[in-house]
């Protein structure tokens, strides 16, 4: 069936192409797109029956309910080929949100809107993966639909929450919606079996993204890791560890973790993450996060002897040592993420200095790097309470790790949304002496044109 054509960004000019494309399914909560013009070997139906029934109850049951400024009530997915500059073998974009959708279209932009809610699904190089991993176009669906869902949430709140955080947290939504854990992540993390990931994290900051550089599949991976073991050691069951991740996007406490200070507020707040224990990770989101960031190092190198963590508690001071073993037997790694204990990461590079958010992992022949006060910095730590091996880190966000920025909700639940509405009804036309046009798809040079505005139709 025909479809209306659907905008999409070109992400090599960044200026929007009208796709042309039919109706493969519309179903209670999604109707699935597909260009017209693409071939592809997958079953879409099927595709859009499961995101129908299970990605989309299970993830609104833990994000809340997704905005609706077109007023249909449903959310819109597009497999094309997205417009990314892939070539074999080369990097490629598998699906995208493009927040300009919740935005009444502008005709005189390069960047033009659906105004409606759109997910992006390549069509092409991320069909060919499923032969590797079958899973990869769902996973992929679900953690796009983490950051459609999470969109409004910092609009209405007028933040702009950490890539890290955002990313880290769609990644875990792959997870659970059914399509989890994600072992390319973890062997990228450990730096194993994957060419493209040598040295794993080692050096790496989770923190300070950069989305061209070297390390991007590396961050995603250390995103994953780190918001997978936060959300598993948050509660005792999935219904506390959703609660908890529900929080960290709609802040009904009025924090939402937009930074890594208001990630640990929320961490900290037992009404939210009720397996927190303040006695055994701390008092103030400083310490938190060094403690966390602790454990998750250690057991991603095989480090089970954390009696004696060394810890700069302020710039230029000498370290002190606090003992994390109980810490370490409440909070291992869970069977979610296993595959780094049979695969722990593998350094090939002996770190000579340190970001914010990274951890050296080094063995004996690299020799055990120092700490020295003067030149020491707040929430560095080192363990090295194995022989053969350690960990030095700098567990510190460059925002500041108790930085607190609330915000006024809208209601007390925090799911009131500022974004406009239109009626079903508004469609984005033109008037010319033809009549009223759709504007995705035609190329205007009639004289007579004289609006461009989105004005309603019956």
């Amino acid at each position: 069936m025909n479809g209306p054509d659907l905008w999409a960004r070109d992400l090599t000019t960044q200026s929007s192409v009208c796709v042309a494309v039919d109706l493969v399914s519309s179903g209670t909560y999604v109707e699935v797109y597909k260009e017209r013009s693409l071939s592809l070997n997958f079953d879409l139906v099927k595709f859009a029956r499961d995101f129908d029934t299970l990605t989309y109850p299970t993830l609104v049951a833990t994000f809340g309910e997704p905005s609706d400024v077109d007023g249909d009530g449903k959310v819109k997915i597009l497999v094309m080929d997205i417009r990314d500059g892939a070539t074999a073998n080369s990097a490629y974009v598998a699906g995208y949100f493009d927040p300009v959708n919740y935005f009444p279209d502008n005709f005189f932009s390069r960047i033009r809107s659906n105004y409606a809610e759109v997910l992006y699904m390549d069509g092409k190089e991320l069909i060919a993966a499923l032969k590797n991993d079958p899973n990869a176009f769902a996973s992929t669906a679900a953690h796009e639909f983490q950051h459609l869902l999470r969109y409004p949430r910092m609009r209405s709140a007028n933040q702009t929450d950490e890539t890290w955080i955002n990313e880290g947290t769609s990644e875990v939504a792959s997870d659970i919606a059914g399509y989890g854990p994600q072992n390319g992540r973890m062997d990228c993390y450990s730096g194993v079996n994957d060419s493209r990931c040598s040295d794993g994290i080692n050096g790496v900051s989770l923190l300070d993204w950069d989305s061209s550089g070297s390390d991007i599949l590396k961050q995603y991976s250390y995103a994953y890791v780190f918001m997978r073991y936060l959300y598993d050691i948050s509660g005792t069951n999935d219904s506390q560890r959703q609660n908890f991740f529900r929080e960290t996007v709609v802040g009904a406490s009025g924090t939402r973790a937009n930074s890594t200070g208001n990630l640990i507020n929320v961490f900290r707040n037992t009404a939210y993450a009720p397996n927190f224990d303040a006695s055994l990770l701390g008092n103030n989101n400083a310490d938190v996060f060094f403690r966390v960031f602790a454990l998750l190092g250690a057991q991603s190198f095989g480090i089970a002897n954390l009696t004696a963590v060394e810890q700069v508690t302020s710039d230029g001071a000498s370290p002190t040592t606090i003992n994390l073993a109980t810490a370490l037997t409440r909070y291992p790694l869970s069977t979610t993420l296993a595959r780094i204990v049979t695969n722990p990461v593998v350094p090939t590079t002996n770190r000579g200095s340190i970001k914010q958010g990274a951890t050296n992992f080094y063995t004996a022949a690299m020799g055990t790097p120092s700490i020295s006060a003067g030149s020491s910095r707040k929430n560095y730590g080192r363990v090295t309470t194995v022989t053969t091996k350690g960990i030095f880190f700098w567990a510190d966000s460059p925002a500041g790790i108790n930085a607190s920025a609330k915000y006024v909700q809208t209601n007390e639940e925090g799911t009131s949304l500022t974004i406009p509405k239109k009626p079903r009804s508004l469609k984005s036309v033109i008037e010319s002496s033809s009549g009223p046009i759709p504007i995705c798809g035609i190329e205007f040079t009639d004289d007579l044109v004289r609006t461009s505005e989105s004005i309603p139709i019956e």
